[in-house]
């Protein structure tokens, strides 16, 4: 289902308790459309935290959330890891984050449901491949960090 960005975020806060501030922030580019970093600054200035990347534990869930959501049909469109890397510049989210903040649970649960439905003919092909390689880029994974979670789920498989 192509939902635009300002569609999903709504659900987003709609379907989970966010913090007040960060509700705040994803209302920004929910009535706005864009992700207003002038805007975004404004609201942390006025919740008293200094820099976007001090409240990152609760930022990394909305990607998470919002991954998840994505993920319903079973891909990932070219517009939606567009919109996450927007979403992840507009959070403050770097490259590691992912896995040195305790997400990795988190991560790792994502990816085995994408490889079980992968696994699941026993085969892998070129979309599929695809999306775990985009999946990978999305949690910011390096190959080694990629390795480690897949190779514990492969071993499994």
């Amino acid at each position: 289902s192509m939902k635009n960005i300002q569609e999903s975020l709504a659900i987003l806060t709609k379907k989970h308790t966010y913090s007040v501030l960060v509700q705040e922030l994803l209302h920004v580019v929910i009535e706005t459309g864009s992700f207003n970093t002038l805007a975004r600054n404004t609201i942390l200035q006025a919740h008293g935290v200094r820099r976007i990347s001090d409240i990152k534990s609760h930022t990394l869930d909305v990607i998470i959330d919002y991954a998840l959501l994505c993920l319903e049909d079973g891909k990932l469109t070219e517009n939606e890891i567009k919109n996450t890397h927007l979403l992840k510049l507009f959070l403050g989210i770097e490259e590691g984050d992912f896995y040195r903040n305790d997400k990795k649970s988190e991560v790792k649960d994502i990816l085995t449901k994408q490889l079980e439905l992968i696994y699941a003919d026993r085969k892998i092909d070129r979309q599929e491949a695809l999306l775990m390689s985009n999946l990978q880029g999305l949690f910011g994974l390096n190959y080694m960090e990629y390795e480690e979670f897949i190779s514990e789920i492969v071993d499994k498989a």
